[in-house]
């Protein structure tokens, strides 16, 4: 994954999404949506867009984000944690519908915040089979935000400098690692292999 396009605006609404959005669709000429992925952590006004915008795209939600909010409505530990984990990479319906079970007899209200959450959002098992991404995380935003943080403090100008500098060194280090590869694909994707 890579950075494409950032913006800074007042808050994330609706409107500012579709600004950002309309201008990376049209900048990129984006018209077949049936090829892209957006994950996100449910921004407000956001899935609203992507609807508009990329009808035919998929919209994930991050697992390390649904967890959060998981755990926001009193579904706490480890055992919990893992189950819900199990049944966000459960990759055939089997197995989705037997962690599900899992769940459903160990905590029932965790398995009923769950059935209340569209699984094709956050389940492997329900994402579409004509794309090939299995990504649950948007780690890549996530150290954005974290940039984001300081950067922020800072005037405009600086602050844009800031973001630019985080992302070429992030990137330097990124082709640096992967020049180290014994094959094509990563040292996971190859493990798996």
């Amino acid at each position: 994954m890579y950075p494409i396009a950032w913006a800074i605006v007042k808050r994330e609404t609706r409107t500012t999404w579709n600004w950002l959005l309309t201008f990376l669709r049209e900048d990129l000429q984006l018209w077949n949506s049936h090829h892209y992925v957006f994950i996100s952590d449910k921004q407000k006004g956001l899935k609203q867009v992507i609807k508009d915008l990329f009808p035919n795209a998929e919209h994930r939600h991050c697992v390390r984000h649904l967890h959060n909010n998981f755990k926001g409505d009193g579904h706490i530990g480890l055992e919990l944690k893992q189950r819900l984990w199990a049944v966000a990479r459960a990759t055939t319906m089997n197995e989705y519908t037997k962690t599900m079970g899992e769940m459903a007899t160990a905590f029932g209200t965790a398995y009923d915040w769950c059935m209340d959450r569209p699984t094709k959002h956050w389940s492997r098992s329900h994402f579409g089979w004509m794309l090939k991404c299995d990504i649950l995380l948007n780690n890549h935003s996530e150290f954005f935000n974290k940039t984001l943080l300081e950067a922020r403090k800072k005037p405009i100008t600086p602050c844009l400098e800031n973001i630019l500098i985080a992302c070429m060194v992030r990137l330097a280090n990124r082709r640096n690692f992967a020049a180290r590869w014994r094959s094509k694909v990563g040292p996971r994707i190859e493990k798996l292999l």
